[in-house]
């Protein structure tokens, strides 16, 4: 664990989160590493470290790698449920689901929130910055980081609150 994972675990610890570090590194699938060629290292590194990072209500959580594994309906939220939930709502209009596909070809979700609206922070594939977007237009994005450890480093210090 890098010493910004070891901030962070003890973060989590103090402020009421479930974590569990990970005595191993788990790889994305290649799916994930396919759709997304640009994956920020910062953030690969960090969640590598553990094998759990969900808040005390479990309704805020981290996305690691086995999040991004495929998953059947009923198995609670997979990793791209925001990009599944505009797709159904664009119904059979293919161009507004081809946008939809386009967004979030260049958005990674790494932090979901169902603590009331919808709500995830996600890595903008072109740049690395963070970005912070709510239903119901999932598109609608603020940036609130110029980098996942940046990002990290915010909710540390308590200029980013996850609720």
């Amino acid at each position: 664990m890098n010493e910004l994972s070891e901030r962070f675990f003890k973060w989590a610890e103090d402020n009421g989160w479930n974590v569990e570090s990970s005595d191993e590194k788990h790889e994305l699938p290649k799916k994930i590493t396919e759709r997304y060629r640009f994956i920020p290292s910062d953030w690969i590194d960090f969640v590598q470290c553990f094998k759990l990072i969900s808040n005390g209500a479990d309704n805020i959580w981290f996305q690691l790698p086995g999040d991004f594994e495929d998953r059947a309906d009923d198995e609670g939220f997979r990793w791209n449920e925001f990009e599944l939930i505009s797709l159904e709502a664009a119904s059979d209009d293919k161009e507004w689901q081809n946008e939809i596909r386009g967004f979030w070809d260049n958005y990674l979700p790494v932090v979901m929130s169902v603590a009331g609206d919808y709500h995830y922070y996600a890595i903008g594939i072109r740049t690395g910055e963070i970005f912070e977007g709510w239903e119901p237009e999932f598109d609608d994005i603020e940036i609130v980081a110029p980098s996942f450890s940046d990002f990290i480093e915010l909710i540390i210090s308590g200029r980013i609150t996850l609720n």
